[in-house]
């Protein structure tokens, strides 16, 4: 019975051949799982990006009425001082305590 022969060849030229078959498979099959890859972590990453517009865009635009509600309550509040009422009766009415707090006297010059 004879031998089978190769389909590359033998010796240096048919290693070269199957190794660049080789590389080329190897390569492929990367590619595809890579491209695998890259959509799942695009999907997920866009997934987490509309969460995260969805949930927390709120809370940024509510803590910045927040603070600009503090600022006007203590103009009110300066005011009121002004007139003679004491941080009690401020408090008895609805006033928020950061805008009735005053500023330790270390602070002020």
């Amino acid at each position: 019975m004879a031998p089978k022969k190769q389909a590359g060849g033998g010796g240096l030229k048919g290693f070269f051949s199957r190794a660049g078959k080789s590389f080329m498979t190897g390569g492929l099959f990367a590619q595809e799982k890579s491209i695998w890859a890259a959509e799942k972590i695009c999907r997920i990453g866009f997934i987490l990006a509309t969460t995260s517009i969805v949930v927390f865009m709120p809370l940024v635009f509510e803590i910045a009425r927040e603070g600009q509600m503090i600022e006007s309550e203590k103009l009110e509040v300066g005011a009121l001082r002004d007139q003679g009422y004491a941080d009690n009766q401020l408090r008895e009415m609805g006033y928020a305590e950061p805008a009735i707090a005053r500023a330790p006297a270390v602070l002020k010059k």
